[in-house]
């Protein structure tokens, strides 16, 4: 049995179990697979190779709204995110996650600064700036219909420029919807299932605008 052939049934025999276990839709199922084994298509080009090789720093911003409902949401998704960048970017170093929400937590006005000068307090050359628009599990409105939500528009700033220039990319709407093809709702996830999907395929989507990759071709 070859290497190839042996990873991917090691694959399927974790992803069978964690489904039976955790009761995944059809849809995670596919997800998920998808996730682990790379998938096949078309090669893509990243829209910005700049982070190979830097120093970066992940800082999400979600507004008090939602950071109410889910407190340890800037976490969690710069993790995410910060792990997925790791394994793809060549040599790229990560500021540790836990380490830039702390420098949020410890400095309320945060927000208002200069992006450059958040990446110098941080020691990074880069920050990649990830502004929630929108962050949820449920449909609006329902207690138990679920439908995962993420939207942002992210950016990256370089310490090195001045203000005014340091914004060296700028990239389009990221918008995830899990169950996608569900707009009543899921009735068979949980609230734990349904946000750690959202937050993989957002991770997912956003870091491959940073490194050379392969899309999924629709069957």
């Amino acid at each position: 049995m070859t290497i190839r052939i042996r990873k991917w049934v090691c694959i399927c025999g974790l992803l069978a179990a964690t489904a039976m276990s955790s009761g995944c839709s059809t849809e995670m199922w596919r997800h998920m697979a998808y996730l682990g084994w790379g998938g096949r298509g078309k090669k893509v080009k990243a829209k910005f190779a700049g982070l190979a090789g830097k120093t970066v720093a992940v800082v999400v911003y979600s507004d008090r709204r939602t950071l109410y409902e889910f407190p340890d949401l800037n976490l969690t998704l710069s993790a995410a995110i910060a792990g997925r960048l790791d394994k793809n970017v060549k040599n790229i170093k990560v500021v540790p996650p836990a380490r830039v929400v702390r420098y949020q937590d410890e400095n309320i006005y945060w927000e208002e600064m200069d992006k450059a000068d958040l990446g110098k307090a941080l020691g990074a050359d880069f920050v990649l700036y990830v502004p929630m628009e929108e962050f949820g599990t449920r449909l609006p409105d329902s207690s138990y219909l679920y439908q995962g939500r993420a939207t942002c528009e992210p950016a990256v700033y370089d310490v090195t420029k001045l203000p005014k220039d340091s914004r060296v990319y700028k990239g389009e709407k990221i918008r995830i919807l899990y169950p996608e093809h569900e707009p009543a709702g899921a009735l068979n996830e949980n609230d734990r299932q349904i946000r750690i999907t959202t937050e993989a395929m957002f991770a997912d989507k956003l870091t491959k605008l940073f490194y050379a990759h392969k899309e999924e071709v629709p069957r």
